[in-house]
């Protein structure tokens, strides 16, 4: 049986991929560092944060942080490009992961841009707040 993380982060992999707007995308289990521009576009799917709470001696709360990031190339209309994509990864990602047990909501979009040559790369991404109640680890 694989970890609840790692179900979330397949689930949410399989549903970008099966978008037409992603058909063309490289889609990574782990984000590399760096990325060369004939691989863009590029997208990654990672869980680097989850709080934990416990709500009885029995049970917790947990918050998992999972951040969607899209990398992608275009001309001056790339921050343009990067907010449709948003729009589309925010209904994507709820509509796959939100159930009773699972709360799914959107927290933060970051969009940062730069130049390389004549071209324009964005990054976009967005931290989506995954909360689940789970029993308290034991052996």
């Amino acid at each position: 049986m694989s970890h609840y993380r790692s179900e979330y982060r397949a689930i949410a992999r399989v549903a970008l991929a099966a978008h037409p707007r992603f058909a063309d995308v490289t889609i990574f289990r782990v984000w590399p560092g760096s990325v060369d521009d004939a691989t863009l576009p590029v997208l990654g799917v990672l869980t680097p944060q989850e709080p934990c709470e416990a709500d009885t001696q029995k049970t917790t709360t947990r918050r998992t942080l999972m951040q969607v990031a899209l990398r992608r190339a275009g001309g001056d209309e790339i921050e343009d490009l990067l907010d449709e994509d948003s729009a589309l990864i925010e209904a994507i990602i709820i509509a796959a992961l939100r159930r009773p047990d699972l709360r799914c909501v959107l927290e933060e979009t970051s969009i940062v841009t730069n130049s390389q040559g004549y071209a324009f790369v964005g990054t976009l991404v967005m931290g989506f707040r995954l909360q689940s109640w789970r029993p308290v680890a034991s052996l």
